[in-house]
């Protein structure tokens, strides 16, 4: 499950455009940059600014805006769309907290089960997970394990899993030698980097690296637990609006 859903243009015009902007000798630098240097701090940049901004076309700023960045809706129709690819490794990892499942959350683990056959869930520990400094409540190790089976079963992902309790940023992804591919959040890449390190110290192969989009909320801020748990928004992205 979980193809890419493409915005509403003309399907031959797309393809032709993603395909050209990906020839772009500049592409991969400037995707890396608004990934690593625009996104996090202005993620409700528009097109317009962005190409105002590093001077890119307009085609290149629309195609790199849509491959780092979806809206809640976005994700949740990603999921309902068969995936058809074969992913191209055996087994992948990825980490997180998972107070709840809102649809960041669903980004990436789509994003891993996209990447790999098999893939290895890091789930914090309560201890471990106590020391975040975390602007909202934590629910139990349990409790978070458990949500997050229920989420892989209604994906049919369940047989594809395997979880980890992490005691530390790491687990296995520095001691496994069979993990191919590690999955990170935008905020989170940088330890990306900590674990590549540590595996060639270890004289381990680096893990290939994929970073799943920026899920944005309907006011074009990020989605995260503490805004959910706030009640700013939905666990879907969408803002929660009271009564005056």
């Amino acid at each position: 499950m979980g193809a890419a859903v493409e915005p509403f243009y003309p399907k031959v015009e797309w393809h032709v455009l993603v395909e050209t902007v990906h020839a772009l000798p500049l592409y991969a630098s400037h995707k890396a940059y608004v990934r690593d240097k625009i996104l996090l701090s202005k993620p409700d940049i528009t097109v317009e600014e962005l190409v105002s901004r590093l001077g890119m076309t307009s085609g290149e700023a629309m195609v790199i805006l849509w491959e780092l960045r979806k809206t809640g809706g976005e994700v949740l129709q990603m999921l309902k769309v068969e995936n058809v690819e074969k992913p191209r490794y055996t087994l992948a990892a990825l980490g997180g907290t998972f107070s709840m499942i809102h649809v960041g959350h669903m980004a990436l683990l789509l994003t891993a089960f996209q990447t790999a056959e098999k893939v290895i869930i890091g789930v914090t520990s309560d201890a471990y997970a106590s020391t975040l400094s975390k602007q909202h409540p934590i629910p139990s190790f349990e409790e978070r394990t458990a949500m997050i089976r229920r989420f892989l079963a209604a994906q049919g992902w369940a047989e594809r899993s395997r979880m980890v309790k992490l005691e530390d940023p790491y687990g296995p992804t520095v001691e496994d030698p069979t993990i191919e591919a590690l999955v990170v959040s935008p905020s989170t890449a940088s330890r990306a980097v900590e674990i590549n390190s540590k595996r060639v110290e270890r004289m381990m192969k680096p893990l290939e690296v994929f970073v799943c989009p920026l899920v944005v909320a309907e006011d074009g801020q990020p989605v995260s637990s503490t805004r959910v748990m706030k009640g700013e928004i939905t666990v879907e992205g969408r803002l929660v609006r009271r009564e005056s």
